[in-house]
């Protein structure tokens, strides 16, 4: 009791002389103010700094640093909400600006929040209204047998979601980070260079993700071609590329003949690359043609086609539209209008098949017996998960179709270029080839932008091995933040403490005096 009788006479004392010098504030340069006010504001408050700046450090080491994202939101709302209240929004029958109420500071909490949320919706809906990027309306496809009830189908019914996560699971699983989604370093490539081919051989380049150039003395195909940096977001959220050490551009490969589109996601069809692409002819599945119309490619240079469909484009190349197991959509109404599909290439008498996008089905097993065998056959491997696992094979089932499509090799692709999903950036490669090995299938490896002969020598070292994992992070791994963090948290909320217990005393002092006035 002595101690609240102390702190109390030290409060009336505190507000006393507070009144005795708060006439000479007044005549004090404004900069001065400003200056003692920031730091005012500062010494009052240090303990709930020190406080958001130990925990999210912590939150930090503790590989959760979406948590730390999501405490900048809320600290950027914070800010927001303290600088209107110093405004006179909403603050009729308030007694003080610089203490709101409760129920002024919630006014302006819904003020913000409803701002943000126009804001978002207003900025989605111009750009799916107004952006060429979306692509065009697709028409309805009645005649296909695979398009029923306003959209393309898959040829066994599927669910995006699995059903094997919960989203409460799923959520778990991406607010804890990791830092081997992705290189913290310039992935290793290699720059393109052109080989020098005799009269029926087939050049093969990776350039990473699902794009694939095919080059002979008298053709060159490209697969989803996409190139660039800013290829992967709809609005301002898709996902950066990975740094490269070579980077790769349209001018730098030979000259484009035939574009192979596998389906219309963004990181499979780019308007930006297409356009640059304008004097080649494309091939796609039904209804991505609108797409291309949208961005200005000549409807002469676009060619649709639906599942099994098979067209001779020379004497050298033909091709055949075959099913995947996937879906398709640019927008948040659009979703399926577009076909799905792999392609099969017979270019030089040889078998070549690329996968697009796919889950495992057993579908495989009929186009290998309908085309193949095959001499080599890209498939997609990457940004799987047992939530979407319908949708993207898993390194084991990726072997599994390679056997079933009666291929000699496979090259894993849909890999080593986005983190879309929560394995390890390097975990497809590593997965594949040790299953194919344990199955006695032939896996290429070859790094990005390597050239090889279809045929010859397949390149199989694990270049991915020797990827650093870059420089130690020093607020992550230093011994002594580890060690001097967590007692300043805990000094932190001691400070906190004490400040509210002062300010509880503050307030009592405040109103004894206020009633000995009145007296």
């Amino acid at each position: 009791m002595p101690l609240e009788i102390d702190e109390e006479s030290d409060g009336i004392a505190e507000v006393k002389q507070a009144n005795k010098i708060q006439p000479h504030r007044a005549i004090d340069d404004s900069s001065d103010i400003q200056q003692n006010s920031f730091r005012e504001f500062l010494i009052k408050n240090r303990g709930y700094i020190l406080f958001v700046l130990t925990s999210m450090l912590l939150i930090y080491r503790n590989n959760l640093q979406p948590l730390n994202f999501l405490i900048v939101i809320i600290l950027f709302f914070w800010a927001i909400i303290r600088l209107i209240a110093r405004t006179t929004i909403f603050s009729k029958g308030e007694l003080s600006r610089d203490k709101p109420s409760l129920k002024r500071k919630t006014k302006i909490f819904s003020l913000v929040i409803s701002m943000f949320i126009t804001f978002i919706i207003v900025s989605s809906t111009l750009f799916l209204n107004f952006s060429p990027q979306v692509g065009g309306d697709s028409l309805p496809y009645e005649v296909s047998p695979n398009f029923r009830d306003g959209t393309f189908h898959n040829l066994n019914p599927t669910d995006i979601s699995s059903g094997n996560v919960s989203f409460l699971e799923l959520l778990v699983q991406y607010i804890v980070s990791d830092d081997h989604r992705s290189p913290n370093i310039p992935l290793p490539t290699k720059e393109f260079e052109k080989l020098n081919l005799e009269a029926d051989e087939i050049s093969i380049t990776w350039l990473g993700h699902s794009t694939l150039l095919i080059h002979t003395n008298n053709v060159t195909i490209i697969t989803d071609p996409i190139f660039g940096e800013d290829n992967m977001d709809p609005l301002f959220f898709g996902p950066m590329p990975f740094i490269y050490q070579h980077t790769y551009e349209l001018q730098d490969l030979p000259e484009i003949d035939y574009v192979f589109i596998s389906h219309d996601h963004y990181d499979h069809l780019d308007m930006g690359t297409i356009k640059e692409l304008e004097d080649s002819e494309f091939f796609v599945p039904l209804g991505v043609k609108a797409h291309l119309l949208r961005w200005g490619i000549d409807e002469k240079n676009i060619e649709e086609l639906d599942w099994y469909d098979e067209i001779n484009i020379s004497s050298e190349l033909n091709v055949a539209l075959t099913p995947s197991q996937h879906f398709s959509g640019r927008g948040l109404f659009n979703g399926d209008t577009t076909l799905w599909a792999s392609w099969v290439f017979n270019l030089n008498d040889k078998s070549i098949f690329f996968s697009g996008d796919s889950g495992y089905m057993e579908e495989y097993v009929t186009i290998g017996e309908k085309y193949g065998p095959f001499d080599i056959a890209f498939l997609e491997s990457g940004q799987y998960n047992e939530a979407w696992n319908n949708i993207h094979m898993f390194p084991e089932e990726v072997i599994q179709a390679g056997i079933d499509l009666n291929a000699t090799t496979i090259l894993p692709i849909h890999n080593s270029k986005y983190e879309l999903s929560l394995h390890h950036w390097d975990e497809p490669l590593e997965r594949v080839t040790a299953e194919g090995e344990r199955r006695n299938l032939s896996v290429a490896t070859p790094m990005i932008g390597e050239s090889f002969v279809l045929g010859k020598t397949i390149p199989n070292r694990a270049w991915w091995t020797n990827v650093s994992d870059g420089p130690d992070l020093f607020l992550k791994d230093n011994l002594i933040v580890g060690v001097i963090v967590v007692p300043l948290n805990i000094v932190s909320i001691v400070w906190i403490v004490l400040s509210l217990k002062h300010n509880k005393s503050l307030n009592r002092s405040i109103e004894k005096v206020t009633n000995s006035e009145e007296e």
